[in-house]
């Protein structure tokens, strides 16, 4: 989901089991796919889509 926070604009990806978050700096069309394709090589698990369900690497093994 795209978000502006303390001033900074990027894309933020949450933990549905925790609420755990990612964040990337980047924007526009291709900033959910960079910032997944990021979490997912991290040990994220979930959809590809932003509306998720997402977990974090704690929260995985729990599914």
């Amino acid at each position: 989901m795209p978000t502006t926070h303390e001033g900074s604009t990027g894309t933020i990806l949450v933990c549905d089991g925790c609420g755990r978050s990612r964040r990337t700096s980047s924007t526009g069309p291709i900033a959910w796919d960079l910032l997944w394709l990021q979490a997912n090589l991290a040990g994220w698990t979930g959809s590809d889509r932003a509306l998720g369900p997402h977990y974090c690497t704690v929260c995985a093994g729990n599914e």
